[in-house]
């Protein structure tokens, strides 16, 4: 599904929001999701998440983005230091609508009423969107780390 333009609008509506409570948003999904899914904490940095550094870290990657919706491009550099994070860490497509699900859920019971059933649903497709930008390009990184190993295997057995 493509974000739509209102949908753009209904994104862009929270960054107020997002400033005031951004930190909030990720304290909630990372204890929502890792109750849910302790499989998943391994891959994220337990010291960051004890002081505070990753909810922050993912907050203000949050706020960027739906400041930035417009203007992907500008996120380039950010967006590509993740994605090399994601793969020393072993993200997998499969973990993506984990961390959507969950993400929703944090924005839900933090804003309460003021995330409605529209905004919920415009964040659910602009965090789709950006989870399959994000899964091609990881893709592609592991492809290269595939062909780098063969290509050392090769010289090794030589």
């Amino acid at each position: 599904m493509t974000l739509l333009d209102h949908q753009k609008l209904l994104v862009k509506s929270t960054v107020p929001a997002l400033t005031k409570h951004g930190e909030e948003i990720t304290r909630v999904f990372y204890q929502r999701m890792f109750a849910a899914h302790p499989e998943i904490a391994p891959m994220f940095n337990q010291d960051d998440q004890k002081n505070g550094e990753q909810p922050k870290r993912l907050a203000a990657a949050i706020l960027a983005y739906a400041g930035n919706l417009d203007r992907l491009d500008l996120l380039g550099p950010a967006v590509s230091k993740i994605e090399h994070r994601h793969v020393a860490t072993k993200v997998r497509p499969e973990h993506y609508p984990i961390v959507g699900k969950y993400l929703l859920v944090a924005i839900k019971e933090v804003l309460g009423d003021a995330a409605t059933p529209e905004i919920l649903e415009a964040w659910g497709v602009a965090y789709n969107e950006l989870a399959q930008i994000m899964i091609g390009h990881e893709a592609a990184i592991y492809a290269q780390q595939e062909k780098e190993q063969e290509q050392e295997e090769e010289v090794a057995a030589v």
